[in-house]
């Protein structure tokens, strides 16, 4: 079982890498994003820290791997999804690429693009 959650972390770690990179956000927001060091994001970035399952850092990577998903699904391509994470949202108070960086700012990011992918 232990290899199936170290090959999982490696996936997330992965995909969060990946998500981050889409979106257009350095290494100082992903770690704003995870609330961990940026010590933290240059050792996942290159593979050598995984994420801990049931961590806080593993559910926020989750959660920003949804937004990325969600965007792309959304808007068509990361150059869109980059537009609309810098761009003011009145429905969100806030431009997005700010809220992401807190728990709850990411929550509502995904519960904002759920609401709206399902009235389309």
């Amino acid at each position: 079982m232990e290899s199936a959650s170290s090959a999982e972390s490696a996936v997330l770690g992965k995909a969060f890498i990946r998500a981050g990179e889409g979106l257009g956000l350095d290494d100082a927001e992903l770690s704003a994003v995870l609330n961990e060091p940026v010590s933290s994001v240059l050792l996942l970035r290159h593979g050598h820290e995984l994420l801990r399952p049931s961590s806080d850092a593993w559910s926020r990577a989750l959660l920003l791997v949804e937004v990325y998903q969600s965007l792309l699904a959304a808007v068509g391509d990361e150059r869109n999804a980059r537009n609309w994470l810098c761009s003011e949202n009145r429905s969100l108070c806030s431009r997005p690429r700010d809220l992401i960086k807190s728990r709850t700012g990411l929550e509502q990011a995904v519960q904002y693009l759920a609401a709206n992918r399902s009235l389309t």
